[in-house]
């Protein structure tokens, strides 16, 4: 995907469902209406066995990524370093409000954070996100070179979505 992208646009605030809050700071976690219908059937299906799946992040604007980048930049000591954790302004797959970062409700520590794929949650997702229309953004080795990321997901799970993310 990348910024030229015919639907590579912010939704309109009146496109968008809140799915969650951020356990750390109350922000509230966005998505476009179809990726989060979705999401909410996944989280239920997953807290009926047992696995409690909570949003972290999902639509970031522009300014909010200009934010996070800047962050990332001063704590891997160049812009280089920090585009392999988080995108450059513009060019974040979390712009099109149809990507959410995941995390395990009982273990906060994993927030954004590798270790998240030791979590029960990972290992739900793992085995059943695709029946949602999810699938992991960043596996390992991924071509197109971001680190591993087992938190990202994208929504996948329309003929739209899908045409945003094809390479």
């Amino acid at each position: 995907m990348t910024p030229s992208h015919p639907l590579y646009k912010e939704p309109a605030e009146a496109e968008l469902v809140v799915v969650g809050k951020y356990r750390q700071t109350g922000r509230e976690v966005k998505l476009r209406a179809d990726a989060a219908e979705a999401l909410l059937n996944l989280m239920t299906q997953a807290r009926a066995v047992g696995v409690a799946i909570t949003p972290i992040s999902g639509l970031r604007t522009i300014a909010y990524q200009e934010t996070l980048f800047r962050k990332a930049v001063a704590k891997y000591g160049s812009e280089d370093a920090a585009v392999g954790w988080v995108a450059r302004p513009g060019h974040s797959e979390h712009h099109t409000g149809l990507v959410v970062d995941l995390g395990d409700e009982d273990d906060p520590a994993c927030d954004v954070e590798p270790p998240f794929e030791k979590t029960q949650a990972f290992l739900w997702l793992q085995g059943n996100a695709a029946r949602f229309g999810f699938e992991l953004s960043f596996p390992r080795n991924n071509p197109r070179g971001v680190n591993y990321e087992p938190w990202h997901w994208r929504f996948v799970g329309t003929p739209e979505a899908k045409q945003i993310f094809q390479k």
